[in-house]
């Protein structure tokens, strides 16, 4: 987008190149070795997680024992396991709130999805870097409106082009105050519940996403179970309109697998043994659904392993970011340059995002090296090994390239011409090429030609040639 802003749904500032050196500079020189910092406390941290939630769940797998439903006194004192139902007993009852505050649900909990459909703002940034260098730039901000469905009320006081053309199109009317006979989006859990004969405090593994109905329905509200009102409706889009859903747990399968300490009947973490370089982690889960022992150190196998790969990627992508702000002045500075400033500056930062991949990729290795190897040395001994063999190999390449003699790599790089190359090219198979003799060369004179393969050869003239003729000469 260039030259003046004229919508009135957009905005435009500008920054000046000092301004942006400034920036870059203090982003390489405070940002960066903290990001640095960070990603590697992450990195490391996740990996110690990892390996010591492992040792965790292996000690978990050959302690726990499998009981059954209905003697809480089973196994007292130790981990166990059991594949239960979830009982209704101790479950309090649960109210929609609101309109709906004579809606019950008895069950593990209440998840109460709330919308309206109000007026939302959506911005998008451009930024132009002025084309005769400087290093300036501009950005370009266009906002835009739309009727969208939200769960929380929407400030539209806070928007920044309330009266455009665009809100007035898409809009026209302010958003509603969040009505108070309409319930708020939450969940409610229980404090606790029963399985099989045993107590536990883990009700929040247990979703909350099965549909409800309820047979009231209140006035002014369509029947779920998804109910709606247009009772608070602002003019003729819609907007004020609301909807609601409850959901609850799922009792046609209340099955859960239940793992934990039974301490007289309460299921409560089970603490594993400290061991090198880890702490006393504690065991305590509950899964959805009937598993055997198996299947059950698996699934938390799965997750930890999943968590573990998730942390990996964002510590690499901070300190890919952190690298990246290093070369982020050679960016601006190149801005600078009038004309070609901007192309270069940009071709600059492509480079350079290319280029600190590679420390990113280096640093990420060799922290989760270092933790494996202070952790689990028979693994992480070799895996670091190999690092520094493919790094010394690099060096040891990079010197024996220095170390050749200029003088032949020079040698080897111009072409030498003359007799030493006639000898070459009589070794070469036989070829012909059709030649003219030029003005002021006569017979048995040397005249200088290319070959069609690019090599400058001397050619004698014959005898019965003379100044124009055309003859064919062997090479």
């Amino acid at each position: 987008m260039g030259g003046s802003i004229s919508a009135d749904n957009v905005d435009e500032t500008h920054e000046s190149g000092a301004s942006r050196l400034a920036s870059s500079i203090i982003g390489a020189i405070c940002c960066a070795p903290l990001l640095i910092i960070g990603a590697c406390v992450v990195l490391g941290w996740n990996e110690q997680r990892a390996v010591c939630e492992a040792k965790a769940f292996i000690v978990a797998d050959s302690n726990s024992e499998v009981v059954g439903c209905s003697n809480p006194a089973e196994r007292d004192g130790e981990l166990v396991m059991m594949n239960c139902n979830i009982q209704k007993d101790l479950l309090p009852t649960f109210s929609g709130g609101g309109d709906f505050g004579d809606s019950k649900f008895v069950g593990v909990g209440l998840r109460t999805d709330s919308q309206m459909l109000q007026c939302i703002e959506h911005s998008k940034t451009e930024t132009v870097k002025d084309k005769l260098g400087g290093g300036g730039q501009r950005k370009i901000t266009t906002y835009t409106y739309a009727m969208e469905w939200s769960p929380k009320y929407v400030d539209d006081s806070a928007f920044h082009k309330k009266h455009s053309h665009n809100w007035q199109q898409n809009c026209g009317v302010d958003n509603p105050p969040w009505p108070a006979r309409v319930p708020q989006t939450q969940s409610q859990y229980a404090d606790r519940m029963r399985v099989g004969s045993f107590l536990t405090h883990l009700t929040t593994s247990v979703p909350l996403d099965t549909p409800l109905t309820f047979s009231q329905v209140p006035p002014g509200w369509t029947s779920g179970p998804e109910f709606h009102s247009s009772l608070w409706q602002q003019g003729s889009k819609g907007i004020g309109r609301v909807k609601v859903k409850f959901y609850g747990n799922d009792w046609v399968h209340p099955e859960v697998t239940l793992l934990g300490k039974n301490s007289h009947g309460q299921i409560s973490a089970w603490t594993a043994p400290a061991s090198w370089l880890c702490k006393e982690t504690e065991v305590q889960r509950l899964k959805m659904g009937t598993m055997n022992k198996k299947e059950l150190f698996k699934a938390l196998n799965a997750e930890s392993h999943a968590m573990t790969w998730i942390l990996r990627v964002v510590g690499f992508a901070v300190m890919w970011l952190a690298f990246s702000l290093f070369f982020g002045p050679l960016e601006v500075m190149a801005d600078c340059i009038p004309c070609i400033g901007p192309c270069l500056g940009d071709s600059i930062a492509a480079v350079t995002c290319c280029v600190s991949c590679l420390p990113a990729t280096a640093c990420c290795c060799l922290i989760v090296g270092i933790v494996w190897v202070a952790m689990r040395p028979l693994v992480g001994g070799p895996l670091l090994a190999a690092f520094f063999v493919v790094v010394v190999a690099l060096i040891i390449f990079k010197l024996t390239s220095n170390g050749k003699d200029p003088s032949l790599m020079a040698q080897d790089a111009i072409p030498q011409y003359g007799t030493t190359q006639v000898a070459t090219v009589a070794a070469q198979p036989v070829r012909q090429m059709q030649l003219q003799v030029p003005e002021g060369v006569g017979p048995g004179a040397l005249v200088q030609t290319t070959t069609p393969e690019g090599i400058i050869v001397n050619v004698q003239v014959p005898a019965s040639c003379g100044e124009g003729d055309v003859f064919y000469a062997t090479y």
